[in-house]
């Protein structure tokens, strides 16, 4: 059975250094998908950089952080100056439905279409900034909007053995289980919908300084071997799984990110080493040795 790796760059359009850094390890190949986000200060310089290297381009979709792209003043999901709630702001307000679904709707629909206006289409996949499409709250809008613009392809951030990965900080552990829950209750829900995942998903345990080549491999070989249990081998001759990762170049605090002001996360060395771990040597021997074909999204729209 063959096995199937996308190697998705999360938040391009950060900042100008971030795309800096997906490109290098798109020119590659160590990354063939980038997620966009449309509403940051590197946002017109990643649509130009999609049109001049060949990268799989998706829907970064943000309800979360910064200012919203509707020209709709919305009066729940985001506050009085027209930025979103927080990662974990937004979602007490959805659990206790101080949000307006129909904002929801609308939001999503609104980032859809800009997209397709500086893109020139639709994205070929649509996932969530800080995993956002999962919640419960969220999940069925979702999909709706994106079966509404037929699109078909999302992520399922499910990552094998979150308990055993013992560098993981305690601190990240609750929300990522919550997450997790969340994406495993989504399933059926994108499944009527008509919305397609992989078979896969890692990247969690592998952020930033966690990343290492050991534990890239270890982690992507478990989700692949997991799959193939899953699947009858005289129907299925593929199996597909999803790296997430956020490599790029440290970016200024006040050069970059939402509203011009980097983020901890954004300003760290962190996603230089990403970069380093990804285009590593050892990492392309790994991919060879296990029969694992570095692939886009388009995968799974061919399917």
């Amino acid at each position: 059975m063959d096995r199937y790796l996308i190697i998705t760059a999360d938040d391009f359009g950060f900042s100008k250094e971030r795309n800096e850094g997906v490109i290098d390890v798109a020119k590659i190949s160590a990354v063939t998908s980038a997620s966009l986000l449309l509403n940051c200060t590197g946002t017109d310089d990643a649509i130009h950089l999609f049109e001049n290297h060949k990268l799989c381009s998706g829907l970064h979709l943000n309800l979360t952080e910064g200012h919203t792209l509707s020209k709709k003043a919305y009066s729940t999901l985001t506050d009085s100056g027209g930025e979103f709630w927080g990662k974990f702001e937004l979602r007490k307000r959805l659990e206790s439905g101080k949000i307006d679904p129909l904002e929801i709707q609308l939001e999503i629909q609104c980032q859809i279409d800009v997209f397709k206006e500086v893109m020139g289409k639709h994205p070929l996949y649509v996932d969530g900034h800080q995993h956002i499409h999962v919640h419960p709250a969220v999940a069925a809008i979702f999909s709706q909007t994106l079966k509404t613009n037929g699109i078909q392809v999302t992520r399922l951030p499910i990552e094998l053995s979150m308990d055993q990965k013992q560098w993981v900080k305690p601190s990240v552990i609750p929300f990522y289980n919550k997450m997790m829950t969340d994406a495993e209750n989504s399933k059926s829900i994108f499944d009527n919908c008509g919305i397609r995942y992989t078979d896969a998903f890692v990247g969690l345990s592998t952020m930033g300084s966690d990343m290492t080549a050991t534990r890239l491999q270890s982690s992507i070989l478990e989700g692949f071997q997991d799959a193939e249990t899953r699947y009858d081998h005289s129907t299925k001759t593929f199996v597909t799984c999803e790296l997430m990762c956020h490599p790029g170049y440290a970016t200024g605090k006040h050069s970059g990110g939402f509203d011009g002001c980097s983020d901890e996360f954004g300003c760290s060395k962190d996603r230089e080493h990403e970069i380093t771990v990804l285009s590593s040597k050892e990492m392309f021997e790994f991919y060879e040795k296990n029969n694992i074909h570095l692939v886009s999204h388009e995968i799974l729209i061919d399917t």
